[in-house]
């Protein structure tokens, strides 16, 4: 039957679903960019005769399901039809690991060729021809098959049967599925706070497509807020799937829990939290080859069953999950779960599988997820993350690294060399960072390189150094690609082979608000995204955008301002002894455990040095095991008074991403706003923001009170009573109060006053007095105050 049909497919979609068999292969991974493929298909094509014609538009349905696509060659007058692919690889290679399903495609073109009455009825026959060209080089790689009408209709529709049979089984469960959800109560007896109204600006913002920022306080319940909406859209029929993005670890853990405790034995909801490639993956000190890794070996094969399996699971299918599911069928975890997520309900991830132009997710829609919404939770660090996506870095030693492995074939030496020539050829005076030109030379030396790499069979196994040289090389070729002027920079440093070529990403609005408006519906959410209008701008949108910022029981917090004690880099010496003293009078004031935070570990030390046993600090580079027990020496119950302080830095893991339980940590002292040290980085998105408003302040101030606001939101979570003390004439500055969260009420006070100002707020039965203050406002807002930092 061939009549319209409810579902649409892409003929490479239907290709790779029904028949992809084979391998992973790390070297078959990478695809030719878009634009050169054109280019040299086209030149390629040049001098056909007048019956020739290029990208055909054809479709035709089967049952249910209409499949559509572009014919890249097709001469009816002589019965061919010509399916193009373009790469840098080895063509006879790519065929093996591949072809099958690029046969597939050439096979359904021809297909639907005949089923539009395309092909003419006297031909007895049609070829089907499957070219594998280079982007850059001349030669072309051909396989051909002939196909009888006839059959070409019976393979399209087992293909199509094929495809439908599963469409049906995964529509039966999505019936399921909205049934449950359109029943499903909030899990709680009640909300919290201002959760309710954060949850209908929420479900408003799915139903209606539209892209908000939401400012909720950290503790208030935020993650539930967004989930629980979109599960109700997804049952009242106003959204298909919801993907839920996270800064950190620890975020995700939270989306998780949030999934559970909302979706407890429904069994028709479906979601996958996808873990980073390093942390899943069975064999790590192995690349994706089938001659290293037996689960890359067949994984086309056993993949059907593991991912029927996964997805048939009950509530959320975690790493662990999926590697159990995984290990069974012996096939790649971290493959398993992207192919799985296709087919789920949520997407649990990292922000980098939707923003990241090179790792970022290709099927977040399908026949049955056409409206998927999105939460960006930590939005505050959006801008920053997509800025490290869409650059790049080269460092010559990588290369070096990479040409000393043993057995490295000569043409992948030499193309090797030829790049570690160029970088040694750039113009950095003194090796000082400085910015450059866009190198023309490097960009065609890293072309060769790439060609070579894809090209040539590499023992990965024995060069480990050569697999990370290749990553490297094909990242900075498509970051350069996308690259546009006055949003990046060339940065050259170093000398000799400490040379480093970096392309930085000043001004990511742009890609930000491009890769959100497919969404059916977003919300960028975060504890600390005031004011507004910044984050907008530095999102892609204008101030008019919606937004949204809730208060959430903030009369537990009580948030003191201390700008009698300098923390400026040159008095810090001197108002060492006074700030210990005030970190002292906090932690015998407060009942429970108190978190100073540093701008720097120099900082940090300086002060821990002078508090001895009385503190415990983070380090650098701390592994899971030494975090794992600060958290405990942090976290432990303690009396007023009792037990030690924890030192941290702002920016990391403890001062941002950590949920502490509120009844253990009730304090926090933030010593300093913690201006980004001056750099030619940080000047540059100045610069290039400066047309949008105040660029330095966009590069410095914004990420330093951003830094301030998170790591105050580590306390008083979920109601609790808490206390913030911030140190530093500057939080007296109007400019410094602006990026603070409107629904704190910061009191100004002098370190000598404060002990007793503790004392009366946690005497309190509660904790939560919320009267004004009668304390004097201190003319502390110096000239100073509203300086950028020179140096550290």
């Amino acid at each position: 039957m061939h009549g319209t049909g409810a579902y649409t497919v892409a003929v490479k979609d239907l290709a790779a679903f029904v028949h992809r068999r084979g391998d992973l292969h790390y070297r078959f991974q990478a695809a030719t960019l878009a634009a050169e493929g054109i280019a040299r298909q086209r030149a390629w094509q040049q001098g056909r005769g007048a019956g020739y014609r290029r990208e055909v538009t054809v479709s035709a349905s089967h049952g249910a399901l209409t499949v559509r696509g572009r014919v890249d060659g097709w001469d009816a007058a002589a019965g061919v039809v010509e399916e193009v692919k373009t790469t840098r690889a080895d063509a006879a290679a790519l065929h093996r690991h591949v072809g099958a399903e690029h046969l597939a495609q050439a096979r359904l073109y021809g297909a639907l060729l005949v089923l539009a009455g395309e092909a003419p009825e006297e031909l007895a026959a049609l070829r089907l021809r499957l070219v594998y060209l280079h982007p850059k080089q001349p030669d072309e790689t051909v396989f051909e098959e002939t196909w009888q009408p006839a059959d070409l209709r019976a393979y399209f529709e087992i293909s199509c049967g094929c495809y439908l049979a599963w469409l049906a089984g995964v529509e039966a469960r999505l019936a399921r599925r909205n049934r449950h959800l359109k029943a499903l109560a909030f899990p709680f007896a009640n909300f919290r706070g201002e959760q309710r109204r954060v949850a209908k600006h929420a479900y408003r913002g799915f139903r209606d497509a539209a892209h908000s920022l939401v400012e909720a306080p950290t503790g208030s319940g935020k993650t539930m807020a967004t989930v629980f909406p979109a599960l109700k859209a997804m049952g009242e029929g106003e959204l298909d799937r919801l993907v839920f993005l996270t800064a950190r670890g620890t975020g995700q853990a939270a989306a998780e829990a949030a999934l559970k405790r909302s979706t407890a034995g429904a069994g028709a909801c479906v979601a996958v939290a996808l873990t980073a490639k390093a942390r899943i993956c069975f064999n790590p000190e192995l690349p994706c080859d089938p001659a290293c890794c037996t689960y890359a070996h067949g994984y086309y094969e056993r993949q059907p069953a593991a991912r029927r399996e996964l997805l048939a699971t009950d509530g959320v299918a975690t790493g662990e999950r999926v590697a159990a599911v995984a290990k069974r069928h012996r096939v790649c975890p971290f493959e398993l779960s992207i192919d799985a997520a296709a087919w789920a309900d949520v997407i649990v991830a990292d922000y980098n599988y939707v923003f990241d132009p090179v790792v970022r997710l290709k099927r977040l829609e399908g026949p049955l997820f056409a409206r998927a919404g999105l939460v960006v939770d930590e939005a505050h660090q959006l801008a920053d993350r997509v800025r490290a996506m869409l650059g790049a870095a080269l460092p010559r030693a990588e290369l070096r690294a990479a040409l000393e492995s043993p057995g490295v074939p000569a043409p992948v030496a030499k193309a090797l060399r030829s790049v570690d020539r160029a970088l040694g050829r750039l113009p950095v005076e003194a090796g000082e960072l400085c910015e450059i030109p866009p190198p023309a030379a490097l960009a065609r030396a890293v072309a060769r390189a790439e060609t070579a790499l894809l090209a040539t069979a590499v023992d990965a196994e024995r060069a480990p150094a050569l697999a990370e040289a290749t990553w490297l090389l094909l990242r900075f070729r498509r970051a350069a690609e996308a690259a546009s002027p006055g949003s990046f920079h060339y940065l050259a440093s170093g000398r000799g082979k400490r040379r480093v070529l970096e392309l930085v990403c000043t001004v990511p609005s742009a890609h930000i608000q491009a890769t959100l408006q497919p969404f059916h519906g977003s919300v960028r959410l975060s504890g600390t995204v005031t004011p507004a209008a910044v984050f907008q701008r530095l999102h892609g949108f204008d101030a008019a955008a919606p937004a949204l910022a809730v208060g959430g029981g903030t009369g537990s917090l009580r948030v003191f301002a201390v700008a009698d004690i300098s923390t400026y880099y040159r008095d810090r010496e001197r108002s060492l002894a006074a700030l210990v003293a005030l970190t002292e009078d906090v932690r015998r004031a407060t009942p429970g455990r108190c978190l100073v935070a540093f701008p720097s570990f120099e900082y940090l030390d300086a002060a821990a040095a002078r508090l001895g046993d009385a503190a415990c600090s983070q380090r650098p580079a701390m592994d899971t095991a030494a975090r794992a027990a600060f958290l405990e020496e942090v976290a432990a119950p303690a009396a007023a008074g009792a037990g030690r302080i924890g030192l941290v830095v702002m920016g990391g893991l403890f001062a941002e991403s950590v949920d502490f339980d509120s009844r253990a940590v009730r304090s926090v002292v933030v010593v300093g706003p913690g201006l980004p040290p001056r750099s030619l980085h940080r000047d540059l998105i100045a610069a290039d923001q400066a047309a949008a408003g105040d660029g330095r302040e966009l590069a410095y101030l914004q990420p330093a009170m951003t830094r301030v606001a998170q790591a105050v939101g580590r306390i008083a979570r979920g109601g609790e009573p808490g206390t913030a003390v911030l140190v530093d004439p500057r939080f007296a500055n109007a400019r410094y109060r602006t990026y603070l969260p409107r629904r704190w009420r910061v009191e100004q006070t002098r370190a000598s006053d404060l002990a007793t100002r503790l004392a009366a707020f946690w005497r309190r039965t509660d904790g939560t007095d919320t009267r004004p203050a009668t304390a004097q406002i201190f003319p502390f807002d110096d000239a100073r105050a509203g300086q950028f930092p020179t140096a550290r």
